[in-house]
């Protein structure tokens, strides 16, 4: 299939169409020459434009993968017939970077040094951060130039080394957020997400203000499922956790998740 016919690229970023024709010559590397192949780090939304590639083509030999389960940059792996899809085979470099805990580094400050030093941001996979370490996951030219050149970020001294320690890998903070809606419609969750009205909420969504997987919501009438995440500008990032039975009035039980 030429790149012209991937009806999906209208509409899209120069930056999108370029990384959507860049996948699908790597799918065609991986189907007749039998080339393997990574991209960089994808961004939730990329990677859901990553997957229509590869859909558009019929190709199932690949993976996203970001260094650790549930990452939330993710390389995507395309893989040819005579290897098989592995998580092992992704160029992801782990590092944990330790300072003092009165240093109190957050990801920005971590993630502004790593871009100080001309590395750009899809070199970059996710950061994980806690009170006196970090956990970073980089491609290979990003790990190159951190273990040669990051050894202060601001005023602080960092410490560097290979790999993290799974058991003690920084987790994610939420704050729990449950109710009810009328519909699993995306306006009825946005609404109660940030305690407002759905004519707010709609309002929210008709000004761009609203993405689901990375990808800008259009209508409040479209369907979430447990799982989606969805970003509100101005109020954060969260995910539809769980959706439970039915009121007497038949209203839905939902749990969100805030990140925090």
């Amino acid at each position: 299939m030429p790149k012209s016919e991937l009806g999906f690229l209208h509409g899209l970023s120069k930056e999108d169409e370029f990384l959507a024709g860049s996948i699908a010559d790597k799918v065609q590397a991986a189907s007749f020459k039998g080339r393997s192949s990574f991209t960089c780090f994808l961004s939730e939304g990329r990677a859901e434009l990553a997957k229509k590639v590869a859909a558009a083509y019929s190709f199932d030999r690949y993976m996203l993968f970001g260094g650790y389960g549930g990452a939330e940059r993710v390389m995507l792996g395309l893989f040819a017939d005579h290897d098989d899809p592995d998580e092992n085979a992704f160029p992801i470099f782990a590092y944990t970077v330790s300072y003092r805990r009165q240093d109190g580094l957050s990801h920005r400050d971590i993630l502004g040094a790593m871009m100080g030093l001309g590395i750009t941001r899809d070199s970059i996979g996710d950061i994980l951060v806690s009170d006196d370490h970090a956990v970073m996951f980089l491609n290979e030219t990003a790990a190159k130039m951190a273990e040669q050149q990051l050894a202060k970020i601001g005023r602080a001294g960092v410490k560097l080394e290979k790999g993290f320690d799974e058991d003690s890998l920084p987790q994610r903070s939420f704050k729990d957020i449950s109710g009810t809606v009328p519909s699993l419609r995306a306006d009825c969750i946005i609404a109660l997400a940030v305690r407002c009205s759905r004519t707010k909420a709609e309002q929210l969504i008709t000004s761009g203000a609203v993405s689901v997987k990375g990808e800008e919501l259009l209508s409040g009438a479209k369907k979430l499922s447990e799982g989606d995440t969805f970003t509100i500008r101005g109020s954060g990032k969260f995910i539809l956790d769980k959706i439970g039975g039915n009121t007497k009035k038949d209203r839905i039980y939902i749990d969100l998740k805030k990140f925090v």
